[in-house]
């Protein structure tokens, strides 16, 4: 009998064994697949970024020979759609974008630019002597990254520099987040751009607003302010050395999230969380509802979506500051959500750290009746709202937005000056679903 009991519990300890080989196998292969998936994305990632540079690239060599306003406009289109998709392309890749905060800078401010020298093209307007200037500027920054990316991907294909951080020491090769940390030390200054944008020199030398008075922190407080952010305990919280630039900041990680916390005033400027997405589980508006929950939970007053973008398993929406009804387009605020389980992977308010105050605006001396008369017959005024627009570089304009639907099914925005009464801007959304473009 007692020979048996043994026999049979040998069995059931052989069963268990293999039962947890079996489990431990498919948490292996499981580990393994996401590794997989994750290389492969990244690999995609850097592709699309070679691309999109490359193309950029192209169609700002080509701007320095355009002599018509029709074909400005056209190459300017194709240097923003490529300066959008080589920014989304950058922040996808395995490592830190705050690391590459150059590039990144280099790339949205490149594509803003053409997209107003896209909006002054298509109304008719030649290129000044000075924007051909700037044009040029923007077109040998673009070629440098473009040929230091060319030069990588053929070390890369050579295997003389290798994707996968973790194995490059055994192997003896430099990792590609060295070679794109070399890149961004030696890649030249960001032209002088004075223009009616975010990215004007005028704007990105401003001081900002809300830390130019206020205390300065300890790194100790610091890590306080991150804790609170990300909702963990302090001591899960790390110093991650500093920040400079408009917004010095003292910089804070928490597992696999980074966050930058402003060394006066101790306000959070950016989150970002190193991880991507490999797949979309939820709904746009599951999506949306996960941003503003992130946003609700900040505390930041009333805010207004102002428009989002779906792209590779990423929802971004970008927020605005509107106190009493009147939206504050330069009070900006963006979320980066991933379509997978909704958690927060990018937060910025640098922008909103600049531009935000409390401001005193005028009474509306152009009333909703006289704005809506002047709405052309070809558009059908949908709805309208008072607004604060950024233009000039640091100025900003009071006006009344007013939304309207084409005979062709295409929104437009028109803003009037709710002073003056005169016209101050022209808007086309390019809508599908990813989300809105303006142009």
């Amino acid at each position: 009998m007692e020979k048996r009991t043994a026999v049979r519990a040998m069995a059931f300890l052989a069963a268990a064994a293999i039962c947890l080989a079996g489990m431990y196998a498919g948490e292996r292969s499981a580990a393994r697949a996401a590794e997989r998936a994750l290389r492969y994305q990244g690999e995609q990632a850097f592709e699309e970024l070679c691309e999109s540079v490359g193309g950029m690239d192209a169609a700002l060599r080509k701007t320095l020979f355009a002599a018509s306003p029709g074909v400005t406009a056209s190459l300017c289109a194709e240097v923003y759609s490529r300066a959008q998709s080589a920014d989304h392309a950058l922040s996808s890749l395995a490592f830190p974008i705050q690391e590459l905060e150059q590039t990144s800078s280099f790339l949205a401010g490149a594509g803003d630019y053409a997209a107003w020298l896209l909006r002054r093209s298509a109304g008719g307007q030649t290129v000044s002597d000075a924007e051909r200037e700037n044009l040029r500027s923007l077109s040998e920054g673009a070629s440098l990254l473009s040929e230091n990316l060319r030069q990588l991907r053929a070390d890369m294909a050579e295997g003389l520099v290798t994707a996968d951080a973790a194995g490059a020491a055994e192997a003896g090769l430099p990792a590609m987040a060295d070679s794109f940390l070399q890149m961004e030390q030696e890649f030249p200054e960001m032209p002088t751009l004075v223009y009616d944008g975010p990215f004007s020199s005028d704007m990105t030398d401003r001081t900002p607003r809300m830390t130019a008075d206020a205390a300065p922190i300890e790194r100790d407080a610091a890590l306080l302010v991150a804790a609170g952010f990300l909702g963990v305990r302090s001591n899960q919280t790390a110093d991650a050395g500093t920040e400079e630039g408009r917004i010095p900041c003292w910089r804070v990680r928490a597992d696999d999230c980074t966050v930058s916390v402003s060394r006066r005033g101790g306000y959070v400027v950016r989150a970002i969380r190193g991880r991507t997405p490999t797949r979309t589980v939820l709904s746009l508006e599951d999506g949306l509802r996960a941003a503003e929950k992130v946003l609700a939970a900040r505390r930041y007053g009333e805010m207004t979506e102002s428009y989002h973008i779906l792209e590779g398993n990423v929802l971004t929406v970008t927020y605005c500051a509107s106190p009493d009804g009147v939206i504050c387009y330069p009070d900006m605020i963006k979320i980066s959500v991933a379509m997978d389980n909704g958690e927060l992977l990018r937060f910025d308010a640098g922008e909103y750290l600049t531009c935000h105050t409390d401001r005193e605006l005028p009474a509306a001396a152009l009333s909703a009746e006289e704005a809506a008369a002047r709405v052309p017959a070809e558009l059908t005024l949908e709805s309208q709202r008072l607004a604060v627009i950024p233009s000039e570089g640091t100025e900003e304009v009071f006006c009344r937005e007013l939304v309207c639907l084409s005979e062709s099914g295409q929104h437009t925005l028109l803003y009037y000056d709710a002073v003056t009464g005169e016209q101050a801007r022209i808007l086309i959304l390019l809508e599908d679903e990813t989300g809105t473009l303006a142009l």
